[in-house]
C-alpha cells in the first residue's frame, strides 16, 4: 500500500509540474501522443524482438542485453500508454535499454559454463615395435 501511495504523489507532482509548463491542452495532447506511441512499439514488437534475436544469434549483443532490450520495451510501452506524466517519463527511459540493464542485471546468471572452454590438444601416435 505504502508503494501505490509514493507512486501517487509522485505522479501528481510531476505532473503539476508538466502542467505549468505545458499547459494543460498541452498535456493533453502529450498523454494522447505518448499512448499512441506506446500502442505503436506494442504492435511493432514483433520486429524488434525479431531485429533483437538475430544480433543475438550473431553474437552482436550479450543475452543480457536481448532479456532487458525486450522486456524493458514492452513494460515502457505499456506505462507510456497509461496517463501521466511519471509514466511517461518511465515509459520513455524504458525504451532505451540502459535503465532497463540495470534493473535487471541482478537477476540474470552470467557465470559461464566449463562445456564453453576449448583445450588444444596434440596427439602424438607411437610406433609399436611390431611395425616396421
Amino acid at each position: 500500500m505504502p508503494l501505490i501511495f509514493i507512486y501517487l504523489v509522485i505522479e501528481i507532482l510531476i505532473s503539476y509540474e508538466a502542467i505549468e509548463i505545458l499547459g494543460i491542452f498541452g498535456f493533453i495532447i502529450e498523454v494522447a501522443v505518448t499512448a499512441f506511441i506506446g500502442f505503436f512499439i506494442i504492435l511493432n514488437f514483433r520486429s524488434f524482438f525479431l531485429e533483437a534475436l538475430v544480433k543475438l544469434r550473431d553474437r552482436q549483443i550479450t543475452q543480457e542485453a536481448f532479456i532487458s532490450s525486450n522486456i524493458f520495451r514492452i513494460l515502457g510501452a505499456m506505462l507510456l500508454i497509461l496517463p501521466g506524466a511519471f509514466t511517461d517519463l518511465l515509459g520513455a527511459f524504458m525504451q532505451f535499454g540502459a535503465l532497463g540493464f540495470f534493473i535487471v542485471k541482478p537477476f540474470i546468471n552470467t557465470t559461464k559454463s566449463k562445456e564453453s572452454e576449448v583445450i588444444d590438444v596434440e596427439v602424438i601416435e607411437k610406433k609399436d615395435s611390431y611395425e616396421r
